[in-house]
């Protein structure tokens, strides 16, 4: 039996090289990487390397290699990350995307800040519930279709559509298009959308 100390030490380096610095990892990925380990093991393990300093427990079920500052002091993980993984992207695959004042804030079309921020998601069972994540809460909706990379951009223009209806500047117009990044927003791609929303949406 190898001690304990180079059991840990071999499962710590094989999740550091799955996950990057200050990047969240969820229990269940966790437990994938040390499939040979039973759950209870898993959280044994785990425990004595929080208590180690190796791995930081972030919030229930996530956890994070810290960076170290120049001072010496560990970086802290942000709940945006951690809510962007969960329900945005990840593994360069989306599966949501931002929404209500949040959206319009991105785009420029409302200067004030939600106190709560917005995602719609395919990976929700619940039509919508509050999600706290460190001090920051989430208002999180279930998606009415499947979030893909190629939609995403025309959902969000259509959420922005069905809640927006005072005239575009010229600006914010660019800001709604560049939602799509280097994807180009074709009208087959739209009304396919559209199904989903008020028609108020397509006709704005």
């Amino acid at each position: 039996m190898r001690p304990r100390n180079i059991e840990k030490k071999e499962l710590t380096a094989r999740l550091k090289n799955q996950f990057n610095i200050n990047e969240p990892i969820f229990t269940e990925e966790i437990l994938a990487s040390w499939s040979e380990y039973s759950r209870p093991r898993v959280f044994q393990i785990l425990k004595e390397l929080c208590a180690e300093g190796e791995i930081v427990r972030y919030a229930l079920g996530v956890y994070y290699f810290p960076e170290l500052t120049f001072l010496g002091t560990q970086g802290s993980l942000s709940a945006t990350k951690v809510a962007e993984k969960r329900y945005v992207r990840a593994n360069n695959k989306t599966f949501g995307y931002y929404s209500g004042l949040t959206l319009l804030n991105m785009v420029g079309l409302t200067n004030q800040v939600p106190n709560m921020r917005e995602i719609v998601t395919t990976n929700e069972t619940t039509r919508v519930r509050e999600v706290n994540i460190g001090r920051r809460r989430f208002l999180v909706r279930r998606a009415k279709a499947k979030i893909t990379e190629e939609n995403a951009p025309a959902l969000q223009m259509l959420e922005i559509f069905n809640i927006y209806d005072k005239p575009l500047e010229s600006y914010q117009i660019e800001n709604i298009l560049a939602l799509a990044g280097d994807k180009q927003l074709n009208k087959k791609l739209i009304y396919e959308c559209a199904k989903y929303f008020p028609k108020r949406a397509l006709q704005n």
